[in-house]
């Protein structure tokens, strides 16, 4: 029965993780990351030469602070960028790059920018890529193939965000460049590369295919392997799609490890499971060699699939696999991006306030220089302040660098805590049911020896008896083990990286299954709580299109607040006479004479019955990092991106409270 359920188990994750996007970002990781780099020499890794290292290691102590060091810097990063040792090539490129401004080395800063924007983007921390990026282009004015460079990488940190439009943007921005009509083709073909594949996963296969017949004619010219491989995997996938499996089979044939994952989706699309397994092994083994955890998830997702007709226990060892590359990624990805972005906007107000004290402290020191020619004694204040300001600016610094720490571990604070809930939820929700179904088939056991014995007894109607109580317990395994699979199904789609595509979604449905894991989540927490769950919900609601991963977040986070403040209150409450509740309920209104855009709306309400919220901090509830718990028991986060969530659905968070009787969260969301 166990193995019953795992198949069950693993043909459900087969039809939920089989997403577009997830393959969309694996192959342009593969494939952008690789193809830019032919555009400039000094982007790409350099074949690393230990006596080379060891030379250069030897004499950059020693060497002056001029533009051979800071070439001599780059060449190291360089080559330990072919070792994909990214904290070493950063170390080397951003010396490099604080020598060039010190001595105002345009050129240098230039080509550490290029190894610190590679390395960024090769880890998919998008946002410091791009910021690095913003700081290169106004460089370049002399240098065109820089610019034509870094334009792909932007492309390529888009494209990892997901915004597909402001990719091609980028990749039509330089196709447009003067400098790039007048290149020649061993330079062009990445560019158009990335068109073809931008163009191939919108659905336009007539100009994927125009694009990818132009790199195809450079690459019978020249035999640059990134040219060929990505060639043949763009040539393959357009063939796959239009289901021409043999000539898509060829393509990928002759290109390298990218084409190998296409053989494996080519021979997965076409049932050769023999095929499909060995490639997809081959994919796997390279995967883990590089740590990259697109392919483990591509490759994991076909082997968990094709083992379970031959041995679910392989199968179930290859789901874990997929289920512990997916969790390392759980939320971190989002939660790094939207802090990142925070950062640099923390660090823009920064410079601009330290460019306004520079400007004041210069008027500053240029009238007590004029003074200073009359009076000696102006002269020595104006020594003392510029001192006061070295030590400010200092401490400034000092107190930047521990916000940037602080912020840092509470993202991963407030990660592993919504994890340790949501799991602690899952566990109690999938026990149930197994237990129902061990229990039953241990007495079907028993029956059917029964039945047996009956039969050889020639006792056939007792033993007709006993076949239909056998059939009534294999119904009910039945019955728990779909509820089992209803289970998985939200675990994996919970647990999965927001695609940010909107689906139809059952409100209801969604409100209820994220109440009771919020629910089991507490209570693994604090064993001794309970409360009363009164539920309310509308029916005739209809499919509402959401982001269902995101919405359901926001339910979690509001439910687990409202347990948080019954528990708060049970602590203060010695009259017995208490009653923990929680109040959910969704309602559909109907908007459209008030809505200037006529929509209607779909409403979601999270009520309890605790302590309330106090005036004096009402209006800070939604700001990142406020928190009213103690010291160490919270980040502050939760509300703050559950707002950021209605927000981006174009909908509300609001709140009514009452201090001493209770709270009641509001989600409001346009029915579009």
């Amino acid at each position: 029965m166990v193995r019953s359920l795992s198949l069950f188990y693993l043909l459900v994750f087969r039809k939920i993780v089989k997403m577009r996007f997830t393959i969309l970002k694996t192959f342009f990781l593969l494939i952008f990351i690789l193809s830019i780099v032919v555009i400039d020499s000094h982007a790409q890794p350099m074949p690393f030469n230990q006596q080379t290292v060891d030379s250069i290691s030897n004499r950059l102590p020693l060497a002056k602070d001029d533009t051979s060091k800071i070439k001599g810097l780059v060449m190291l990063a360089q080559m330990y960028l072919s070792n994909s040792d990214w904290q070493t090539v950063l170390n080397y490129a951003e010396e490099a790059n604080a020598i060039s401004k010190r001595i105002e080395y345009k050129g240098g800063r230039i080509e550490s920018l290029a190894q610190m924007i590679y390395v960024h983007a090769s880890t998919e921390d998008w946002p410091r890529s791009i910021m690095e990026i913003n700081e290169a282009i106004p460089l370049c004015k002399e240098y065109p193939r820089k610019l034509i460079y870094f334009y792909s990488m932007m492309f390529v940190n888009y494209a990892l965000k997901g915004d597909m439009e402001e990719a091609k943007s980028w990749a039509l921005k330089a196709v447009g460049e003067p400098f790039f009509q007048s290149s020649d083709e061993i330079f062009k073909w990445a560019t158009y590369m990335q068109l073809g594949r931008v163009y191939e996963w919108e659905g336009k296969i007539d100009s994927a295919q125009y694009y990818a017949d132009i790199t195809k004619s450079y690459a019978g010219k020249y035999h640059h392997p990134d040219l060929l491989d990505n060639t043949y995997y763009l040539l393959g996938t357009l063939a796959r799609k239009q289901k021409h499996y043999d000539e898509a089979i060829q393509y990928y044939r002759r290109g390298g490890l990218q084409c190998i994952l296409g053989l494996t989706m080519a021979y997965d699309d076409q049932n050769n499971i023999d095929s499909s397994i060995y490639y997809a092994k081959v994919v796997l083994d390279s995967a883990r060699k590089v740590n990259s955890h697109w392919m483990i998830l591509e490759s994991a997702k076909v082997l968990a699939y094709r083992y379970t007709a031959i041995d679910p226990n392989i199968s179930i060892k290859y789901l874990n696999l997929y289920i512990e590359t997916q969790d390392d990624r759980l939320n971190v990805n989002k939660l790094k991006a939207l802090e990142e972005i925070k950062l640099s906007e923390q660090k823009a107000q920064f410079n601009l306030e330290k460019q306004e004290a520079d400007f004041n402290n210069t008027i500053t020191q240029l009238s007590l220089l004029g003074i200073s020619i009359i009076f000696l004694s102006a002269a020595l204040f104006f020594l003392r302040s510029n001192r006061i300001k070295q030590t400010a600016n200092k401490k400034l610094q000092e107190a930047y660098s521990a916000l940037e720490a602080t912020q840092a571990q509470l993202i991963h604070s407030e990660k592993m805590a919504s994890l340790g809930e949501l799991t602690a939820g899952i566990a109690h929700e999938i026990q149930n049911p197994l237990n129902f179904v061990n229990n039953f088939s241990e007495v079907n056991k028993e029956l059917l020896s029964e039945l047996k014995e009956e039969i050889e007894k020639g006792n056939f109607e007792e033993a007709k008896s006993l076949a239909g109580n056998v059939i009534d317990n294999q119904e009910k395994i039945n019955h728990h083990g779909k509820r089992a699979d209803a289970i998985v199904k939200g675990m994996l789609q919970h647990s999965r990286n927001s695609s940010g595509v909107r689906e139809l979604t059952d409100i209801n449905a969604l409100v209820d299954e994220y109440s009771r894991l919020a629910y089991h989540g507490f209570r693994a927490k604090d064993k001794s709580f309970n409360a009363t769950l009164k539920k309310n919900f509308e029916d005739g609601i209809g499919l509402i299109n959401v982001v269902p991963q995101d919405i359901g977040r926001v339910v979690f986070n509001l439910i687990s607040n409202a347990f948080d403040a019954l528990s708060t209150k049970a602590l203060t409450t010695t009259d017995g006479q208490y009653e923990k509740t929680v109040s959910l309920s969704t309602k559909k209104i109907n908007s459209r004479t008030d809505d200037p855009i006529g929509r209607d709306k779909v409403e979601i309400r999270v009520k309890d019955n605790g302590n309330g919220i106090p005036p004096k901090v009402l209006d800070k509830i939604f700001q990142p990092f406020f928190t009213t718990k103690p010291t160490g028991q919270g980040t502050g986060l939760g509300l703050s991106l559950s707002y950021d969530i209605v927000k981006a659905h174009g909908g509300e968070l609001s709140v009514k409270t009452t201090e001493g009787e209770g709270s009641e969260f509001i989600v409001t969301i346009p029915i579009v």
